[in-house]
């Protein structure tokens, strides 16, 4: 599976919630994460599931006038 299209913030999340598995070796370094975590079907499961950004609301006024 391709993990690039997944932010580092989403999976700083799943480390932080508990979901993904992951150490660091020192405080302030990179995590690691085992390849094999990777194939969890939870694991796979939450990085397929796409939240937006935010919601489309057709009332919202724009913050830029249009020119």
């Amino acid at each position: 599976m391709f993990y690039a299209a997944v932010s580092h913030v989403k999976i700083c999340r799943f480390i932080r919630h508990g979901i993904l598995p992951a150490e660091q070796v020192m405080r302030c370094t990179s995590y690691q994460i085992r390849a094999s975590d990777l194939e969890d079907e939870q694991i796979k499961a939450e990085l397929a599931h796409k939240n937006p950004c935010r919601s489309k609301d057709d009332n919202e006024e724009s913050l830029f006038s249009a020119v």
